[in-house]
């Protein structure tokens, strides 16, 4: 069997893969005197055993030769805390996890827009779970910040986030890959110091020795 370097969503980055199977199909359009073919590859990485499917294409027209992997390449690793996410949400909060799974899944799947709405919907649900709807989403990002769940610079970012999804849903804005990454950053940020920080501080507490008081001469 050959070898070749491929990405690994289970590795998180490009290794060394075992190819069990390959099949290959080409194609001929002689009026236009344009041909092309495309390449499957069965991979099984040599680091983890992970299996994946690697589709490359390539035509006469285009120096370019796309490659798309099933499942697809994850476009970043979700946090460490993010499998301890559900056990410290609240009844009112348990939609934070499934929605964040789903904004994972949509840049996996290379939709920037549906992330940066999903993003959007994500903070607007975290915001009126813990202050109630206040009407608009300028009143809940100043209550969210009055109850101290985000500083001043935090409720500034917070801010863009939600602009960014309007400008998706209302002004065909079409956010790039660092932008995403900017807006996730910022999310799970948020997410972090909202639900786990907290939970961490409160489990500290409860371990630190209390400070004694000197007796009383």
């Amino acid at each position: 069997m050959t070898s070749t370097k491929a990405h690994c969503n289970q590795c998180s980055g490009d290794r060394n893969h075992t190819v069990l199977h390959v099949e290959e199909t080409r194609w001929n359009n002689d009026e236009a005197c344009i041909s092309g073919g495309d390449k499957y590859e069965m991979l099984k990485c040599m680091g983890c055993d992970n299996i994946a499917l690697r589709h490359t294409s390539w035509n006469s027209e285009d120096d370019k030769r796309p490659v798309n992997y099933f499942p697809p390449a994850i476009f970043r690793p979700t946090p460490a805390w993010f499998a301890d996410l559900r056990f410290d949400l609240s009844a009112q909060d348990i939609v934070v996890e499934p929605l964040l799974r789903e904004i994972y899944v949509a840049l996996q799947n290379n939709q920037p827009r549906l992330a940066a709405i999903g993003i959007r919907s994500l903070l607007e649900n975290v915001m009126i779970a813990k202050t109630t709807d206040q009407g608009t989403f300028g009143k809940n990002i100043a209550e969210f910040e009055r109850l101290g769940y985000v500083s001043k610079v935090q409720r500034e970012r917070l801010e863009t986030i939600i602009e960014a999804g309007h400008a998706v849903t209302h002004r065909a804005f079409l956010p790039s890959n660092e932008d995403v990454i900017a807006l996730v950053n910022i999310a799970e940020h948020i997410i972090e110091s909202v639900y786990l920080h907290e939970t961490k501080i409160d489990d500290l507490k409860s371990r630190v020795p209390p400070k004694k008081t000197p007796p009383r001469g």
